[in-house]
C-alpha cells in the first residue's frame, strides 16, 4: 500500500515540489529524532503490551461519550499518535462514489503538508484501496516490497504501513491506517491493537448514526408540535425558528457539550408551544394588550411546560420550556425564579427570544435594528436578563 500521503494526493514522485520535499524530510527528521519513539522502542514488549491495552481501553470509553464523526475520528488518530508517535495515523472514509476520502489525520508528515486535509484516492488503488476493497487487515513491513504500495518519495516515505478496515453494521465504512518511518517497525501486535480500536470507532459511528436517525425523528415531531401554534400565529412559529437557532449557537459560545447545546435549540423551538391555548384574538391583536389579557397571556409558559413534560421524549426540556420567561431580578412568570435558580437554557433562550423580539416587524409597530436590539439587550443585562449570556449573545451576533 502506499502512504496515505501518498496514495490521497496521487502526484508522482517527479511532480512534487522542493518545498513539498523539504517540509517531508524535515518531518522524518523530526521523527526519527523523537524521543517518544525512542522511548517507546526502549520499553520491552511486554510494557508495550500493557501500553496498547491501556490505550484501547481508554479510547473506548473516551469514544462513548461522543456522537460527531469527525471527533471521534480525531480522537482515535490522536490517541494513537499521542501514545505511539507514529509517523502518520489517519482515517479515511469510503464514499459511496467509491473514493476514499480523509476524514481525520494526525503525525508530522500530516503537519507538514498543507494539502493533505485536501486529498482523496480511488478505493481502486493503493493498499488502503484494496482493503477497503476486501475488507482485511493489511500489514505492509517493507513498503518497498509491496506491490499496492504507492511510491511518493522514497527519500521520506514510509517503511511500514497497516491498514484496517473500519466494518459499521457489517459493511466497510473506511480505513484506519498508521506508518512507521522503519522497516519492520510494526507487527502483527500493532495490528490487533488498531483492529480493536477500528471495532471500538465503527460501533461509535455505528451508534452517532443511530443518535442522528433518532434526531430526525425527535425534530420531525418537534415540528408537528409546533405546527399547531403556526396555525393560530405565522410570527410565533417562524420566531420559534428563529430563536431555536441562536440559541444553540449561544449555548455552543458558552462551551456547553454539543448534547446540551441540541437541547437548548429544541426548547427554543418549543418555548412558546403554550400558546395553543391562548385564544387568536389575543394572539393577534394589533395594539397592546389589557392586564385581563396579559394574564392569560403569561398563561402560556406554564401550559407550555406541563404540555412538554407530558411527553417522555420531552420531558426532559420541560423545566426549560417553562422558566423561559422567568428574569433575572425574580419579575418573571410563571414561578417567580431569579438569578441561577432559573435554568440556563431558559436563561439563553429568554436572551434571545427578547432579541428576536425586538428586530422583528409586528402588527402594531416595526422591527428595530440589530444595532438598538443589542443596545436594548446591554441594557437590561443584570435586571431582565443575566449579563453573561447577554455578552454572548452580543458577541456572538457582532462576530456573525
Amino acid at each position: 500500500m502506499c502512504s496515505v500521503v501518498a496514495e490521497l494526493t496521487a502526484k508522482p514522485p517527479q511532480l512534487a515540489g522542493a518545498k513539498e520535499r523539504r517540509r517531508r524530510a524535515e518531518a522524518l527528521r523530526r521523527h526519527r529524532a523523537d524521543a517518544r519513539v525512542k522511548s517507546v522502542a526502549a520499553t520491552g514488549e511486554v510494557a508495550y503490551l500493557r501500553e496498547q491495552l491501556r490505550l484501547a481501553a481508554r479510547l473506548t470509553a473516551r469514544l462513548a461519550r461522543k456522537t460527531e464523526i469527525e471527533e471521534l475520528a480525531q480522537l482515535v488518530v490522536d490517541e494513537l499518535h499521542e501514545t505511539f508517535a507514529f509517523y502518520l495515523a489517519a482515517i479515511q472514509r469510503l464514499d459511496e462514489d467509491g473514493v476514499l476520502r480523509l476524514v481525520a489525520g494526525r503525525g508530522p508528515l500530516a503537519e507538514v503538508m498543507t494539502e493533505f486535509l485536501l486529498t482523496e484516492q480511488p478505493a481502486s488503488e493503493g493498499v488502503n484501496g484494496k482493503v477497503a476493497r476486501s475488507g482485511h487487515t493489511h500489514l505492509v513491513t517493507d513498503t518497498r516490497a509491496d506491490p499496492d504500495y504507492i511510491v511518493r518519495d522514497p527519500k521520506t516515505d514510509p517503511r511500514s504501513e497497516l491498514a484496517v478496515p473500519v466494518l459499521v453494521d457489517g459493511s466497510v465504512w473506511g480505513v484506519l491506517n498508521i506508518e512507521a518511518t522503519d522497516p519492520g517497525a510494526l507487527a502483527e501486535a500493532d495490528a490487533v491493537l488498531v483492529e480493536a480500536i477500528a471495532t471500538s470507532f465503527g460501533a461509535a459511528v455505528h451508534r452517532a448514526r443511530l443518535v442522528e436517525d433518532l434526531e430526525g425523528a425527535f425534530t420531525t415531531a418537534l415540528a408537528a408540535l409546533t405546527s399547531t401554534v403556526e396555525a393560530k400565529d405565522d410570527y410565533t412559529a417562524c420566531h420559534g425558528e428563529d430563536v431555536a437557532v441562536l440559541a444553540e449557537r449561544i449555548a455552543l459560545r458558552m462551551s456547553l457539550p454539543s448534547a446540551e447545546a441540541r437541547d437548548v435549540r429544541y426548547a427554543a423551538m418549543l418555548h412558546d408551544i403554550g400558546k395553543v391555548a391562548v385564544p387568536s384574538e389575543i394572539l393577534l391583536k394589533p395594539g397592546p394588550l389589557s392586564d385581563e389579557e396579559w394574564v392569560i397571556m403569561r398563561s402560556h409558559a406554564a401550559v407550555g411546560g406541563e404540555l412538554v413534560g407530558r411527553i417522555d421524549a420531552f420531558a426532559h426540556l420541560a423545566p426549560a420550556v417553562r422558566a423561559s420567561h422567568e428574569r433575572w431580578d425574580g419579575d418573571g412568570y410563571p414561578d417567580g425564579l431569579a438569578g441561577e435558580a432559573i435554568p440556563l437554557a431558559a436563561r439563553i433562550i429568554a436572551a434571545c427570544d427578547t432579541y428576536d423580539a425586538i428586530v422583528t416587524n409586528r402588527p402594531y409597530r416595526a422591527g428595530r435594528s440589530p444595532q438598538e436590539a443589542c443596545a436594548e439587550l446591554r441594557r437590561v443585562a443584570g435586571t431582565q436578563l443575566d449579563a453573561e449570556v447577554v455578552a454572548a449573545v452580543v458577541a456572538e451576533l457582532e462576530q456573525g
